[in-house]
């Protein structure tokens, strides 16, 4: 029975390949369905605390996005890269790192490719070097921000199990960011110089190498109050978060937690970013963050549920089986957060699946912090939506796939950036966490 049981969890994940977006959720809810249903299977933990707080922050950052402010963000970091156009490499992965633990979302690198392209170009660098390179950190910084959805899931469990709000983020941010200067470092090294590109010479030729119509003119009146309110949000989080002094006491005993700070929080500065950007609700629920992030809410209800259908079901087997070993050898955990992302396509949907079971198998909370980064396992193949976007954006072609799986600018930056993330992880981790 319990191959019967693997086939269906793993025939939905990799149906999902082919549907892609919403449908890798839905997908998980059909598999669901047959276990619960058809196999008589008990439903296994729904990762609720993590949908609020993305449902939440996502909330935050779209209507950041609908005042414009997301925008100004973007033409603030233009003026930074083109100011050192000559140190592009690293200074446009330093900016979507930045840009992505502020936000929480990866999928804000959108935005800022064309800027990077167009200033690796001008200034003769390979846009592939800064292109990879900023993809890469845009993603490795899920891993330490403090409202990604990835680090909501790690939140909920680790402060369960004993771990506080600020030994969480001592670990995660810098390990995010020595593991993005990394994969920056590795990905300036990649590819011979520009102007000794077979592909980019014939491109050339062709006239197809294209100016990026990049649009930065009226950002409104809200946008520069509406990134103030968001930053002064995340602020307070991270301040009440990290001194308990600062938390609410109620009658019974009990304290504001982590989650209830965030969900609050975000939500009431959503509120005042609508009144000072007079905006239109509308203009929320349509923006490209709200349709992604509420994306990644069915995808995480779907995938997650059904992994954790199975997984609660089989767990006395899996500690039988993993528990002595994952103890012995903690940093087993870091294959297993990778692979399971590289096959689940998210960091959101690993976290809550993956890190819970490492509690319950006895994994040290250092060695969970430490692993932690290598839940960004989704460049294995160059079909993530933002190495996507960043091979179709540079005209040259130096941001290309090659003619194998693995080959593609995107692989050995985030490899080796994750392996440089480990290593500082692991060496930190137990200082900060017993």
């Amino acid at each position: 029975m319990i191959w019967l049981e693997i086939f269906i969890v793993l025939g939905a994940i990799f149906i999902r390949l082919r549907s892609g977006g919403i449908g890798i959720g839905l997908w998980g809810g059909l598999g669901l369905a047959v276990l619960t249903l058809g196999l008589g299977m008990p439903v296994g933990t729904i990762p609720v605390d993590v949908i609020l707080i993305i449902m939440t922050v996502v909330l935050s950052a779209a209507t950041l996005q609908a005042c414009g402010g997301m925008s100004l963000l973007v033409h603030y970091a233009a003026v930074v890269m083109r100011k050192n156009p000559q140190y592009i490499s690293f200074i446009a992965p330093a900016i979507t790192w930045l840009m992505t633990i502020m936000a929480g979302t990866g999928f804000i690198v959108f935005s800022t490719l064309p800027v990077i392209a167009e200033v690796a170009k001008e200034s003769g660098v390979r846009p592939s070097k800064a292109l990879a390179g900023s993809v890469v950190a845009s993603q490795l910084a899920v891993a330490g921000s403090p409202l990604s959805a990835a680090m909501a899931a790690m939140l909920t469990v680790m402060e369960g199990n004993g771990v506080t709000f600020f030994q969480v983020m001592a670990v995660c941010i810098p390990a995010s960011f020595v593991a993005s200067m990394a994969a920056a470092f590795v990905s300036s090294r990649q590819g011979c110089p520009l102007q000794d590109d077979e592909v980019y010479l014939q491109r050339l030729q062709d006239g197809l190498v294209t100016k990026n119509d990049i649009q930065s003119s009226d950002f409104g009146k809200g946008a520069k109050p509406s990134i103030i309110l968001f930053l002064l949000a995340t602020l307070i989080i991270v301040l009440v978060a990290t001194i308990p002094g600062l938390r609410p006491v109620y009658d019974n005993g009990k304290s504001l937690s982590t989650r209830d700070l965030i969900i609050i929080t975000m939500l009431a500065s959503s509120c005042v970013m609508l009144l000072i950007g007079k905006i239109k609700p509308d203009a929320i629920t349509t923006s490209s963050i709200f349709r992604s992030g509420m994306t990644s809410v069915a995808v995480i209800i779907g995938i997650v549920t059904l992994g954790t259908t199975f997984v609660d079901f089989h767990l006395q087997e899996i500690k039988d089986v993993a528990g002595d070993i994952l103890k012995a050898y903690p940093i087993l955990l870091a294959p297993v957060l990778f692979f399971t992302c590289a096959l689940l396509y998210s960091q959101g949907s690993t976290t809550p699946l993956i890190i819970p079971l490492a509690v319950v198998l006895g994994v040290p909370n250092w060695a969970i912090l430490a692993s932690f980064i290598a839940v960004t396992g989704i460049f294995v193949l160059p079909t993530y939506p933002t190495s996507l976007a960043a091979m179709e954006i540079d005209t040259t072609g130096s941001t290309r796939a090659g003619k194998y799986i693995i080959d593609h600018p995107f692989f050995l930056p985030a490899i080796i950036g994750i392996i440089a993330g480990l290593g500082f992880g692991f060496v930190t981790a137990p200082m900060i966490v017993s």
